[in-house]
């Protein structure tokens, strides 16, 4: 398919060299690349209840930051500690943030209401995190573009309709051209 994992593993394929043919039966970065949120997560979110998540969130922020550049904006992330919250919370959060190596900033009241001055009035205390947004459509039609110019083939509105195999080896693959109804076989 043509969403961001897909175009993505073509586009690694095709600088590898290998022959790639990726088809999509609707238009690229429409099912869930395209609907997801665009939050890209530090895993300061999940520093506490899900330490792996975190971990594999960090992770994979700073390898889009790096060869996702033009599809980033580094908006970054803040989390308040409201009054009568759990007065423990923020340094457990702090150092799980630290301990997991998930750059953490503490910020006191003023300097919150500096940097978001209609939030309530309950903020204690917050924490400044590295999360981004990502535009998913550019991500996903940066690889398509990237993926052709290595020599891959990625065609969209292409639905595949039948897959032929012997054993575990695929020997063809069959698919429509949802714009004319032509069927072809790779």
């Amino acid at each position: 398919g043509g969403g961001a994992t897909g175009v993505g593993i073509a586009r690694d394929l095709s600088m590898r060299g290998v022959d790639v043919l990726l088809l999509e039966k609707s238009d690229f970065g429409s099912g869930s690349s395209g609907g997801n949120h665009g939050l890209l997560h530090s895993g300061a979110r999940y520093v506490i209840n899900d330490p792996i998540s975190a971990k594999e969130c960090a992770a994979e922020s700073k390898i889009l930051k790096k060869v996702a550049w033009n599809c980033i904006d580094d908006t970054g992330g803040l989390f308040v500690g409201l009054k009568g919250d759990d007065p423990e919370h923020g340094s457990r959060f702090e150092g799980s943030c630290r301990s997991l190596r998930i750059n953490v900033h503490h910020v006191g009241k003023d300097e919150i209401w500096e940097l978001e001055p209609n939030i309530s009035k309950d903020a204690e205390e917050g924490y400044l995190v590295e999360d981004a947004a990502i535009d998913p459509f550019r991500l996903v039609l940066t690889n398509v573009d990237d993926a052709r110019r290595n020599g891959a083939t990625l065609r969209n509105h292409c639905e595949v309709i039948d897959v032929e195999t012997t054993g575990e080896e695929v020997r063809a693959v069959r698919f429509r051209d949802m714009r004319n109804g032509d069927v072809d076989e790779v």
